[in-house]
């Protein structure tokens, strides 16, 4: 019996360890289900976390990123900006030098026209080729600060005989200047290529020069205008105005004797250059008279300013004089009429009346005022 209760015991006992251990299993693999779970969400919550982490930094990063971006570009931006300005402005600029430049193709060519006609004109017709010179000097005249119709005079002359201009100097002095403009043959000559065409054209421009200067001296300008004019001093000379240098520095170079030829016809030649160092020089002559004139107006200003004063001086010694003398006078009088007291005085007589009570009244008995020799306490019924 004793041994069916300890096998009872027994086998009770090893039910409840196998209760025990099945129950400890259960447990553990609930804990670790539990673990599990707890260690899936905390897994799934720290992927999360992650994710989001990670979300944040990459916007972050991308913002960062994009300012980043942006301040490498804003340069590039700025400068893409201004060329796109300029080549804006360029292509305006462009389309207005493309007009400019029509526009000024058109003056060109209409100046070249002009100048082409001004050349054909200037190689062969003669009295264009006067006028022209003709204008020069007048130019060359007024841009010399002489003064028109006072120290030069344009187209002045006697009946048919009238020079181009003439130049008075501060003396009096005048100076006939003519213009006279050989062109024809020289500009054949300038523009030949053959040497032979060229000899000849030099020949004939030669050969026009010496024709001006005989034309010139045959005038005689200076003595025709001299007769006419005897107040005006006339220099003995006639001055050739050549308005372009090189055709006369040819002829010139050609023939030398030119100058003699001239010289021999009381002629000089004259180029632009040489005319304006003369024109020069009579403009500050001018220049010095009207400073001189201006001097000599004022010293006789001056003058007459001092004799005004002098006469009014005297004239006031003069009133001086003569009031004193009227005081002198003035004073003999009183002495004689007033202010002796003893002497039979107009004043003393006058006091006797006064003292006889004889009344000082006017017409319709009007009451005078005593004179003041009269007034004193010495005077009766004072």
């Amino acid at each position: 019996m004793e041994t069916t209760v300890i096998a009872g015991a027994l086998v009770a006992a090893l039910l409840f360890a196998a209760a025990f251990a099945l129950s400890l299993a259960w447990l553990l693999r609930a804990k670790e289900k539990a673990f599990a779970a707890a260690v899936e969400t905390l897994r799934e919550q720290f992927g999360n976390i992650a994710l989001s982490q990670m979300k944040v930094q990459g916007e972050g990063l991308a913002k960062a990123n994009r300012a980043s971006l942006d301040g490498l570009l804003a340069p590039v931006r700025d400068q893409v900006k201004v060329l796109q300005e300029l080549a804006e402005k360029a292509q305006r600029e462009a389309h207005a030098l493309g007009v400019g430049m029509a526009k000024d193709a058109l003056d060109i060519g209409n100046a070249a026209r002009g100048l082409r006609d001004v050349a054909t004109a200037l190689s062969s017709d003669t009295r264009f080729q006067g006028r022209k010179g003709e204008e020069i000097l007048a130019e060359k005249l007024r841009q010399s600060g002489l003064e028109e119709n006072v120290s030069f005079f344009l187209q002045r002359g006697i009946d048919t005989d009238r020079p181009d201009a003439q130049v008075r100097d501060t003396e009096n002095r005048w100076l006939v200047i003519d213009s006279k403009v050989s062109l024809t043959a020289y500009m054949e000559y300038a523009a030949a290529t053959d040497e032979a065409v060229r000899s000849e054209k030099l020949a004939q421009h030669v050969a026009s020069v010496r024709q001006k200067i005989d034309q010139l001296a045959r005038k005689k300008y200076p003595k025709v205008f001299a007769e006419e004019n005897r107040d005006r001093d006339y220099l003995p000379v006639t001055a050739m105005f050549v308005p372009y240098e090189a055709p006369l520095a040819e002829a010139l170079k050609a023939e030398p004797s030119l100058w003699q030829r001239a010289a021999e016809g009381n002629v000089v030649l004259v180029t632009p250059l040489a005319l304006m160092a003369y024109l020069r020089l009579v403009y500050l002559a001018w220049q010095h008279e009207k400073e001189a004139r201006g001097q000599r107006e004022i010293v006789d200003a001056a003058r007459e300013l001092l004799a005004r004063m002098n006469a009014f001086l005297s004239a006031f010694e003069d009133v001086g004089r003569a009031l004193e003398s009227l005081s002198g006078t003035y004073d003999r009088a009183k002495g004689v009429l007033v202010d002796a007291p003893h002497a039979q005085t107009i004043a003393n007589s006058a006091r006797r009346l006064l003292g006889l009570h004889v009344r000082l009244e006017g017409r319709k008995g009007r009451k005078l005022e005593r004179a003041e020799c009269l007034k004193g306490p010495d005077a009766p019924g004072a």
